[in-house]
């Protein structure tokens, strides 16, 4: 324990000293009552100075106290250290991948049904795996951390992608198969959990405690956990520590990257990354980084090392408000939702309005070309990337304040949002059911991806078929993907939420109003 001085606040202010423990003061508080005694017709000068002198004393007196010997620093870093990983350790797990070829969709989901089991490994089997077994042949491998109460392991998704099949290995020599409960290309994060069969036990999984990333600063202390190199095939995560060397660090996009739409950029690619002082060498992605109470903060990721960019530093998705928010949602099965606002950048990319896209969020909320974008919702906006970020940490349909100034004027002004695109392999397993074979969303991603610049007059309020089950009362009707309903039963439609409202109950035919005209849907 450090020796600490402290402002003695327990008496008057004549006695009030400065002291590392109650002995000093009692000596500096009778040294003064000395000074007084000796001689009470002393100037009022004399013993000013006597009770200026007092705090100085008492500084020297804790600089003198014997400072705690380095080993006993050593050991309680040593023992924080290892707490925190026999904390975590039990739920970070080894993730093998096996990919079919000439295919990048990825088989190993929920509710699919294909690719999931072989005669070596039947569908639902947890067994453990002997010490003295041939190790695991993989040269396709990342890592993963149990978070929830059922098994559900999250880890990034490219470690998941295209995967056919995928076998876990864990804590207690556990080995089983698991499926892809939800995916997000846009975050790089999946929620993976063991293949459930009725009447057969799961594994013995413990989740990890979730800790809040935007509570650490550069110099927190940090430590990673996962399977470098295939070695936590063992059930054994490898461990090692460091310090958060800085915080909203972004991956430069490649140049496939580059060339597509601003609107394909993943959240890596954006200032959200925390900056380890240690490389994540291969199958690291997926671990934990957790603080030193074993909390997880963030999950490694190698993929933030590309040739150019510091391959010495490790990086890691932040466990903060978007972090948390995505995690919680893909444990749920569902998909995760960014907020979309409906302005483009001005040439140098800051947090000035350049366009609004007619008919968005940013045109109903009256927002014009030359708006400096303050805040959103509480955070602070300084960049078009930040502007972004800030956006996105907020669902569609979420009313939220934007500060605004115009003109030298600061204003407010109030924002329902709709969806941003992400683009890629979106992965869901617990959607609403179809309405009459129908599915519908916000069209925003439709308008989007079509745009080119990337906002672009988009149409009046309405929703977008995102499917049409195949000899459904919808496909019956003639309802096709890409059409928009702006009106449903005598209703006008502006959420996907504000059509199942406008639909629900109903049995007999139903209007819709479409882009191309009425559609009756029996």
């Amino acid at each position: 324990m450090s020796t600490q001085c402290t402002i003695r606040e327990d008496r008057p202010p004549r006695h009030r000293s400065r002291g590392c423990t109650a002995d000093h003061a009692r000596g500096y508080d009778n040294f003064l009552e000395s000074t007084a005694d000796e001689s009470t017709g002393l100037a009022k000068e004399s013993h000013m100075s006597a009770l200026l002198l007092t705090p100085i004393l008492a500084l020297l007196a804790c600089a003198q106290q014997p400072a705690p010997a380095a080993d006993d620093l050593v050991q309680a870093l040593e023992r924080a250290i290892s707490g925190a990983i026999a904390q975590a350790e039990p739920s970070v797990v080894a993730i093998h991948r096996f990919k079919s070829s000439g295919s990048e969709t990825t088989l190993a989901v929920r509710g699919r049904g294909k690719g999931r089991a072989g005669e070596d490994f039947p569908v639902g089997a947890v067994r453990l795996f002997e010490r003295d077994e041939p190790d695991l042949i993989s040269f396709d491998y990342g890592s993963g951390v149990v978070v929830g109460d059922h098994g559900e392991i999250l880890t990034t998704f490219h470690v998941i992608k295209g995967a056919e099949r995928l076998i876990v290995r864990a804590a207690e020599r556990q080995q089983f198969l698991a499926e892809v409960i939800a995916g997000d290309p846009r975050s790089d994060l999946a929620v993976i959990a063991p293949v459930e069969v009725e009447g057969m036990a799961g594994p013995r999984l413990r989740p990890i405690k979730i800790g809040d990333a935007a509570t650490l600063r550069k110099g927190s202390f940090l430590l990673a956990l996962g399977n470098p190199f295939n070695a936590a095939r063992d059930g054994k995560p490898s461990a090692s520590w460091g310090i958060l060397s800085n915080l909203a660090r972004r991956v430069e996009a490649d140049l496939d990257e580059m060339r597509a739409p601003r609107a394909a950029l993943r959240l890596p690619n954006y200032p959200t990354l925390l900056q380890l002082d240690a490389k994540l060498n291969l199958g690291m992605s997926g671990g934990a980084v957790v603080n030193l109470k074993g909390e997880l903060v963030g999950i490694t990721t190698s993929a933030a090392s590309p040739q150019g960019f510091d391959a010495m530093a490790g990086y890691a998705i932040p466990m903060d408000r978007l972090g948390r928010r995505a995690l919680e949602t893909l444990r749920q099965g569902k998909e995760v939702e960014y907020g979309f606002l409906g302005i483009k950048a001005d040439m140098g990319f800051t947090n000035h309005v350049d366009q609004v896209q007619a008919g968005s969020p940013a045109a109903n909320a009256q927002l014009l070309r030359g708006d400096e974008i303050l805040s959103v919702g509480g955070v602070t906006v300084v960049d078009f990337d930040t502007l972004i970020l800030a956006i996105n940490s907020f669902g569609p349909g979420e009313e939220v304040k934007l500060k605004i100034r115009r003109g030298g004027e600061v204003l407010e002004r109030a924002v329902v949002l709709d969806k941003y695109p992400v683009d890629g392999e979106v992965i869901v397993t617990n959607r609403p059911k179809p309405w009459r074979g129908l599915r519908v969303d916000y069209p925003s991603p439709l308008d989007v991806r079509a745009a080119a610049p990337l906002f672009t007059e988009r149409p009046r309020k309405a929703v977008v078929v995102v499917e049409v089950v195949d000899g459904s009362a919808a496909a019956e009707s003639g309802l096709k993907k890409g059409q928009l309903i702006h009106k449903a039963a005598g209703k006008l439609i502006a959420t996907p939420r504000g059509f199942a409202e406008a639909v629900a109950g109903s049995s007999g035919p139903v209007t819709l109003e479409t882009d191309t005209g009425p559609v009756v849907v029996k």
